[in-house]
């Protein structure tokens, strides 16, 4: 666990009620059987994370004054999460804002914790598994952002042998609009650099992503050309910081 330096904000009573409905918080469980996994500060943001016993996971996200980081990550996971019901993700309970006075409000994001080992791509059944995935997921308009392979699990479900863990950085488009399909070439880019696929690999996961999705001919040429663009610029930050190194 990363523990910063800023004490977070004591629980507010608005908190606890929360936590309590949903049945965190009662005769049987206590703050003390929460389990702080994450502890982060960021942009005056004191980010937490806890897991907690019935398999649910806490987030806490505590502003202070000063430099604020804008992106509503718990809103934007809460709506992907939403949106993706039904498919291998962790269920989203809702979120609360509370304020603790002297410029500092917290807010507290409640999922489900998703049961599952670490993801490795072994075999082309696993490519074709990502490829349905994610397929799924642009197929509702849902761009994730953050594929790094540490995101995606093996679950125990045949059906839906792979399942993607954190939505933080997602975002939400009308499908096949001109802004998704700009996403989703940014989001193969980032697939393949930090998704823990090797070039063949990647290569044999666009085949079965292309062959689920069904792109037009101009849908696809505009997805391959965001991929090319955002690839350029993840080459260019590469050679910059070996330059540095250097």
């Amino acid at each position: 666990m990363v523990v910063t330096g800023h004490r977070p904000p004591d629980w507010h009573p608005d908190e606890l009620s929360f936590l309590s409905r949903h049945g965190l918080l009662g005769s049987d469980t206590a703050l003390d059987d929460l389990d702080k996994v994450k502890e982060r500060w960021i942009h005056n943001t004191v980010r937490e994370v806890f897991l907690a016993p019935g398999g649910f996971v806490i987030k806490r996200y505590s502003h202070h004054p000063g430099r604020k980081d804008y992106r509503k990550v718990w809103k934007r996971e809460h709506t992907a999460l939403r949106r993706l019901s039904g498919l291998p993700v962790p269920d989203s309970l809702g979120y609360i804002t509370v304020s603790h006075g002297h410029g500092v409000t917290s807010v507290l994001h409640l999922r489900t914790y998703m049961q599952g080992a670490p993801m490795s791509w072994r075999s082309d059944k696993d490519l074709q598994d990502l490829a349905e995935l994610i397929a799924a997921f642009h197929d509702q308009g849902v761009v994730t952002l953050d594929p790094q392979q540490e995101n995606f699990i093996r679950t125990q479900d045949p059906a839906q042998p792979v399942g993607f863990i954190d939505f933080g950085r997602a975002r939400i488009f009308r499908p096949m609009s001109l802004l998704m399909l700009i996403n989703v070439g940014k989001e193969l880019s980032r697939l393949s650099n930090e998704g823990g696929l090797t070039p063949p690999q990647f290569e044999a996961f666009l085949r079965h992503y292309e062959h689920a999705m069904r792109y037009s001919q101009g849908q696809w040429a505009i997805v391959q050309w965001s991929y090319r663009h955002w690839q350029r610029r993840h080459a260019r930050k590469v050679r910059r910081k070996q330059r540095q190194a250097s």
